[in-house]
């Protein structure tokens, strides 16, 4: 009997577990296989590195300076982990991120099915764990993965507070029975955690989904005083100042630190943080792919007869989706990566409509039935191109491609099969086994070798060969890529004197403004950083002759540095900054050591 009662609930239960297996597989399958190559990655292995090797919970370091422009909790989990595992490897700095995909995946589903039954909350999970861009942002370490998660779990308590345990149901007064208090402290515990993950924002991707929502269903007032709690309220800011007091305490310009980081991006600091970007609303197409199609139709519904007539449900996840791609749209600097916390609204989206087109395009209906093909003919190009463009870039990498064209066109036709046969929210199941099964060919034979031109691995094993072991630490002049700290563990990395910002050069250039030293003139600039490496080289008492530093700066010292430095290794072009390993010589050894000595290496050739 026992076994007979687990057979029937497997059997229910099984389209959910297709669910949960094909997410666990795309996010943690073959999760450590390829080295760091995203900035934001480096950044956060180190650290998340240097919070375990040198106990620097509450403040971390990288490039021997504070890390005070990310809130911690990405990293406190990063470094818990590795501590418990005893392994400081990618899997451990990207486990985060990946977890926190499978976790949005099941929230995805959950608020899926209670907007619009089973078969959409279905089909919106599979939308989610099929995403390309969603795949590759939660497969990287960072902070906008567990942001998705904390984010997706705020609004789906505050739906369950607000709606109850029905499915589909219209918003719930305070007389319809709505959820339990305890999704309300569950939504204030979820944004104060996601508050610890990346600041404030959380809190306005929430408020500019669940206000207009409350708005638009005609219930602002009663729904306001269901979500109000004064418990929950006082959990969340606990939450939200466990580390911003105790490192304002520590570090008071970590305030200023702060607040420049939220003007750069929208546009009110003096001081930029990078150049401006496309608006993200033109980016966001291919963000959605490859349910763009049905995106498209969903952002549509606005504007139709049946979007003006249909229930209010269907804002929550629109509102959640487009009112947040907006306001992104008007910040100076809104990376793609920003957008990560409301793609789980897209998934619902997508599913929503894949399911309504699904069942008119099986009453014969021309429009739905065309666009339930766009979906398979989008899949299917990408599988067609996948090859050609892979071969053209690595011709030996063909043979992959070509399984990985193979599986995802095995997939298209599996999800039109099963359509055929009935299958709504499930007919994207074969799309989502082919997407894990690509996931393990891209991460186990494709990306390793790409990524490679990323890495800071092989410079890591060549400065181990060149330098000395007795030459425990290594130099390097205003800044480096942070994967370096990640593989290079056995050598200490230290600034030259001087040569670095205090916090970042942003608000370095902010606070000189501010004193009135700001030097305007770029050519005076880069002679007092000249100044400052070559004061370096000639003092006596330096404890290293072996400095690393990045080829565009010292191609403009170069002229000043020659009789004073080696040039014993120029990374080739990579997709990231290159460095040069250089040696400072005593000018009677320069001779021998422009020979090449047999152990240092031999001068690199300038390109």
């Amino acid at each position: 009997m026992p076994l007979r009662r687990l057979s029937r609930g497997i059997r229910s239960r099984g389209p959910e577990l297709v669910l949960a297996f094909a997410s666990l597989v795309t996010f943690l399958g073959l999760l450590g296989a390829v080295d760091l190559w995203g900035k934001r990655e480096q950044r956060a292995a180190a650290e998340a590195l240097d919070t375990v090797e040198h106990g620097h919970w509450l403040i971390a370091e990288i490039q021997s300076r504070p890390r005070l422009e990310k809130p911690p909790l990405p990293r406190w989990v990063s470094g818990s982990l590795m501590l418990v595992s005893g392994r400081s490897d990618e899997m451990m700095v990207r486990l985060p991120s990946a977890l926190s995909a499978v976790g949005v995946t099941l929230l995805v589903y959950g608020l899926g099915r209670r907007m619009g039954g089973r078969s959409v909350g279905l089909a919106a999970g599979l939308a989610y764990c099929t995403t390309f861009y969603v795949i590759s942002e939660h497969r990287q370490a960072g902070n906008d993965g567990p942001l998705a998660f904390f984010t997706t779990l705020a609004l789906y308590a505050a739906w369950r507070r607000l709606h109850g345990d029905r499915e589909g149901a219209e918003l719930a007064s305070p007389a319809d029975e709505p959820g339990s208090s305890r999704w309300t402290l569950a939504m204030y515990a979820a944004l104060g955690l996601g508050f610890l993950t990346k600041g404030p924002v959380i809190l306005v991707l929430v408020g500019l989904t669940v206000l207009p929502y409350l708005m638009l269903a005609r219930r602002f007032g009663p729904g306001m005083r269901l979500l109000a709690d004064w418990r929950g309220i006082l959990l969340m800011l606990g939450l939200c100042l466990a580390w911003p007091v105790p490192v304002v305490l520590a570090r008071f310009d970590a305030l200023s630190v702060w607040w420049l980081e939220i003007g750069q991006k929208v546009g009110s600091a003096g001081v930029m943080h990078h150049s401006r970007r496309t608006p993200l609303v033109a980016e966001w197409f291919w963000m959605a792919m490859p349910w763009t199609p049905l995106a498209l139709v969903a952002l549509a519904l606005p504007f139709t007869a049946r979007g003006r007539s249909a229930r209010p449900t269907i804002w929550f996840a629109w509102l959640w989706a487009f009112a947040n791609l907006l306001m992104f749209s008007t910040w100076s600097v809104a990376k793609p990566n920003y957008y990560v916390p409301c793609l789980p609204a897209v998934a619902l989206l997508a599913g929503s409509e894949w399911v309504r087109l699904a069942r008119a395009a099986r009453t014969g209906a021309v429009a739905p039935r065309l666009m339930v093909q766009s979906t398979w003919v989008v899949l299917f190009v990408i599988a067609c191109a996948a090859p050609v463009v892979i071969s053209q870039r690595a011709p030996d990498l063909l043979v992959p491609a070509v399984g990985l064209a193979v599986v995802v066109s095995l997939g298209v036709f599996g999800s039109a099969w099963s359509w055929r046969r009935g299958a709504e929210g499930m007919a994207l199941a074969p799309i989502a086994g082919a997407v894990s099964c690509s996931v393990l060919i891209i991460y186990g034979a494709i990306a390793r070798p790409v990524v490679s031109n990323q890495s800071h691995r092989p410079l890591a094993a060549t400065i181990n060969r060149i330098v000395p072991d007795d030459a425990s630490t290594v130099m390097f002049f205003h800044e480096l890529d942070e994967g370096l700290w990640f593989y290079l563990r056995n050598r200490n990395l230290a600034p030259v004197p001087g040569s670095q910002p205090e916090t970042n050069d942003a608000h370095d250039l902010l606070m000189e403004a501010r004193r009135g030293d700001l030097i305007q003139d770029p050519q005076l600039r880069i002679q007092r950083d000249l100044d400052t490496l070559l004061s370096w080289i000639a003092d006596p008492g330096r404890s290293t002759s072996y400095m690393l530093i990045r080829d565009r700066v010292y191609d403009h010292f170069s002229p000043a540095l020659q009789g004073k430095v080696t040039e014993l290794y120029r990374e080739p072009e990579l997709h990231r900054n290159e460095l040069i390993l250089l040696r400072v010589d005593p000018v009677n050894e320069l001779a021998s050591a422009e020979t090449g000595d047999g152990r240092r290496g031999s001068p690199a050739p300038r390109r």
